[in-house]
């Protein structure tokens, strides 16, 4: 009879554990294989295409090509409204596995959640990219300006405690974010800026923008290119 009521409770606990890992999809749609192309990216998308051409886009194409798709789904909101050939989903998550079965022209797995709302796409996207890999601290900064222009959040104060991060690393971010595209282009991609940078380069920007823009100029003609290091 002990072991029959342990074994019981090791049942109950387990049971418990599988229906509070199911409260993570309540709402949401069974996985399903989608066709990469009705599937679009986020407004709030957060990756530079720059991404996309990357060594550790190009392994990760690799192991989705070689695996006959990607095994970790991707998650997507339904689009109401949507008309038939447009778009029917949106991504929350996942934008490099979408793009690369949509490159690899497979399906993606995915898993759906109808009526999602913005706010709540935006925290749970921020959350999944900074548990995988990192966005650069300019792609982040694009993403809390356009989250806080559009009206998201009505402060930078209450973006930071809706997606737990530090406020002065948000204000770093949005700083390299607002530098002039020629200024970004001069460090050859916007993911080599670093937070480290951000009160140099912002304070050189407002003491001397057009100085700024002229070295930004004279070092993009540089052959061969400067480091990223160099440039700063």
């Amino acid at each position: 009879m002990l072991a029959f009521m342990t074994e019981q409770s090791e049942v109950h606990r387990e049971v418990v554990r599988l229906r509070e890992r199911l409260t993570e999809f309540d709402g949401a749609q069974p996985m399903r294989k989608l066709d990469p192309k009705l599937i679009t990216a986020s407004k709030w998308a957060n990756r530079d295409a720059s991404h996309f051409q990357t060594e550790a886009f190009t392994r990760l194409k690799e192991e989705i090509a070689s695996a006959g798709g990607n095994v970790q789904p991707i998650k997507v909101r339904s689009i109401e409204g949507a008309r038939p050939g447009s778009p029917q989903f949106e991504v929350v998550f996942g934008h490099r596995r979408h793009q690369a079965c949509l490159e690899l022209g497979i399906p993606v797995q995915a898993v759906v959640e109808p009526g999602m709302k913005d706010v709540d796409l935006f925290v749970e996207m921020e959350r999944e990219n900074r548990e995988r890999e990192d966005l650069s601290a300019w792609e982040q900064g694009v993403m809390y300006m356009r989250a806080l222009e559009q009206g998201l959040f009505p402060s930078a104060k209450q973006l930071a405690a809706a997606i737990d991060r530090d406020l002065g690393n948000i204000g770093k971010a949005m700083a390299l974010a607002k530098l002039p595209g020629q200024v970004v282009r001069a460090f050859g991609s916007p993911l080599n800026l670093q937070f480290r940078w951000a009160t140099a380069l912002k304070d050189a920007h407002q003491r001397d923008p057009e100085g700024l823009l002229a070295a930004a100029r004279e070092i993009a003609e540089k052959v061969p290119a400067a480091t990223p290091a160099e440039v700063f």
